[in-house]
C-alpha cells in the first residue's frame, strides 16, 4: 500500500468510522458486532483501495459495504440456526424462538440434530459454536474469551461448519450459477 493511500484509509477511518458504528449497532443492537462489521469494512476499503481512492462518493461506498457487511452477517447467523435447531430439541425460553423456527418443519424420526451436533463436536467447539451462534456473541468476544486472535475464531467457525456440513450434507449452501 502506497502512503498516499494509507493516509486515504486514515482520513476515511476518522470521518467515517462514528457515523458506520452508529449505523451498525442500530441495525445489529450489538455494539460488538458493530465493531466487527465496520473493522471488516475497513479492511475491505485496505484491499480494494484503487477502487474507493477513484470512487466520487467513499463515504456512500463504505456504507454500502457495511450494510452489505450486515446482510451477510445476518445470513450467516440465520444459516447456523437452521443447521443447529430442531424442533425435538428442547430450548430454555420457546418464547423467545424467531417465527421462522417455529413454524418449521420437525425433523425426521430419530437421532435429533442436537444430539448428532453434540457427538460430531468437540465440547470446546461446541460451546464456541453456541457463544457464537445462539449468544450472538462477536468474533471479538470469543476470540478474548478463548484466548485466541480474531482471525483464528472465523477461522475455527468455518472449520465447525465443515464439520457440520460432512453430517449434513443437504444443509449446505448451493453455490449460485
Amino acid at each position: 500500500m502506497m502512503p498516499d493511500e494509507k493516509e486515504l484509509v486514515e482520513r476515511l477511518y476518522r470521518l467515517y468510522f462514528k457515523k458506520l458504528f452508529i449505523y451498525a449497532s442500530a441495525v445489529l443492537r450489538d455494539q460488538e458486532q458493530a465493531k466487527d462489521i465496520v473493522q471488516d469494512t475497513f479492511h475491505e476499503a485496505m484491499r480494494r483501495i484503487d477502487v474507493v481512492a477513484k470512487h466520487e462518493n467513499p463515504g456512500g461506498w463504505l456504507m454500502n459495504v457495511v450494510k452489505n457487511k450486515i446482510k451477510e452477517c445476518e445470513r450467516n447467523r440465520r444459516r447456523d440456526l437452521y443447521c443447529l435447531l430442531s424442533l425435538e430439541a428442547d430450548f430454555p425460553d420457546e418464547s423467545n424462538l424467531p417465527e421462522e423456527f417455529v413454524s418449521a418443519q420437525p425433523e425426521p424420526q430419530g437421532e435429533s440434530v442436537m444430539e448428532i451436533v453434540e457427538r460430531v463436536l468437540t465440547p470446546e467447539e461446541l460451546q464456541f459454536l453456541k457463544m457464537l451462534v445462539f449468544e450472538r456473541a462477536s468474533h471479538q468476544q470469543v476470540a478474548q474469551e478463548f484466548g485466541i486472535s480474531v482471525y483464528a475464531s472465523q477461522k475455527r467457525l468455518e472449520r465447525i461448519r465443515d464439520k457440520l456440513y460432512a453430517v449434513f450434507p443437504e444443509r449446505k449452501r448451493r453455490k449460485k450459477k
